[in-house]
């Protein structure tokens, strides 16, 4: 069973680095894009969105960081430990955050660098469906409309 807990000020190194260990091919060209540095980039999840440590077992098995733009609920990352890869957790915490925002998110959005179409693939097979993509950040856009607000 999986459990979500806001992350620490003392995790956040540990989440920047899990996504440099698994972006590091186009993340520092994205934010090169973005006129930010490492040091600016490793600032940002502090003060736009939200992180939360992703438990099982209560074990740390990595994070995902999300920020509510009006209607539409962003997820900017979900970055697991090696051993914790390939297991469905990526898929139990989509499931989460769709069945937690349903009523009040339109979409869910999220980026995919173009790299990763394995990733791409399982979104898809998920629901989600390229709404744009982003040529000078090699990323595709992809959303999945949630249920209308009762």
């Amino acid at each position: 069973m999986l459990t979500y807990k806001p992350a620490t000020s003392e995790q956040y190194d540990e989440f920047f680095q899990l996504m440099l260990d698994e972006a590091a091919d186009y993340l520092e060209r994205t934010m090169e894009l973005m006129q930010m540095n490492l040091e600016q980039g490793k600032q940002l999840f502090k003060t736009v969105g939200k992180v939360y440590g992703v438990y099982q077992n209560d074990g740390l098995a990595g994070f995902y960081w999300i920020e509510e733009r009006d209607r539409i609920l962003h997820l900017h990352g979900i970055v697991l430990r090696g051993d914790f890869q390939r297991k469905g957790i990526g898929t139990e915490v989509l499931t989460m955050l769709e069945t937690e925002y349903r009523f009040h998110m339109e979409s869910i959005e999220l980026g995919v660098h173009q790299s990763n179409e394995r990733v791409k693939m399982l979104y898809e097979k998920l629901g989600y469906r390229t709404v744009n993509y982003r040529a000078e950040l090699g990323f595709y856009i992809m959303q999945k409309h949630l249920q209308e607000k009762i």
